[in-house]
């Protein structure tokens, strides 16, 4: 089958554009909902609390932190962002056969949160960061902790499988079909080159104040990315339809992310107190 799509610069750049975009949104979206859910967990108990952009001050004795206030406000929002993952990659299922561009960030958001679930079980529970301190104050054995940290990494290795064949299908709103003459091209402009640019400009983004999770999530998302380049790479050719395909930039939702990003950024750049 000939693909009428270009495998052009212009037409590589499109794409790239396009997916680092809401490569980009998807991560904040993941970030600010853990983000604000912490701070109104921390409300809920009356804990002062100081935020700006990136980083929240809970100004409490240590002997006021309790049980609950700890599983509440540091697991309330893994298991919101799971809920919210598992509903964001059904909703792209069924639009995985239109050709709208924006249904890539239904796939980012999937991913990233998934990454900072998992992750979390996996690198926060051992270095005590995030969900790690709620299972810090359950005191477990360790090697209680290193069974929690292997399913973190098995269902990381899970997610890596479940959106393969999803992330493939976002290539219906570029091509005609993927096999061995445009895969590479496509790999490479949809995920693995947002993938740098994108975990880049949001490091960029919270800079100089980069975050524990900023810092190592990214090494555990480019794994699950390569394994998900590798399984597209070996699959059978697939074939969509015969329409002639333009691929272009999203501008409004480029412009919509640029807006949402410096708003947040700078309109949160003087720390905000609660209760204080």
């Amino acid at each position: 089958m000939e693909h009428q799509t270009k495998l052009s610069i212009k037409n590589f750049w499109s794409i790239v554009v396009n997916s680092t975009t809401t490569f980009v949104l998807a991560y904040l979206m993941v970030f600010y909902i853990n983000f604000f859910l912490k701070i109104s967990m921390a409300v809920v108990f009356d804990y002062p609390v100081n935020f700006s952009y990136n980083k929240i001050g809970y100004f409490i004795q240590k002997y006021e932190w309790t049980h609950d206030s700890v599983r509440l406000i540091y697991s309330s929002g893994p298991i919101l962002l799971l809920v919210l993952g598992i509903l964001s990659l059904v909703l792209y299922a069924s639009m995985s056969n239109e050709e709208g561009r924006i249904k890539i960030f239904f796939i980012w958001f999937t991913l990233h949160a998934f990454n900072f679930v998992f992750s979390g079980l996996m690198i926060g529970n051992i270095f005590t960061h995030g969900v790690g301190h709620v299972f810090n104050w359950m005191y477990l054995t360790d090697t209680t902790k290193m069974v929690v940290a292997l399913v973190g990494f098995f269902a990381l290795l899970m997610s890596a499988i479940l959106v393969t064949k999803p992330i493939a299908s976002s290539a219906v709103s570029y091509f005609n079909g993927l096999d061995e003459t445009n895969i590479p091209f496509f790999i490479t402009s949809q995920i693995i080159v947002p993938f740098i640019i994108g975990s880049g400009l949001v490091l960029l983004y919270f800079f100089p104040l980069v975050s524990f999770q900023e810092k190592y999530s990214w090494i555990v998302l480019g794994v699950l990315l390569l394994i998900v380049s590798g399984r597209i790479n070996a699959m059978e050719p697939v074939n969509y339809d015969i329409e002639e395909k333009s691929p272009g930039i999203s501008w409004v939702v480029l412009i919509f992310t640029i807006v949402v990003a410096l708003a947040i950024r700078f309109g949160l750049s003087s720390p905000i107190s609660i209760g204080m």
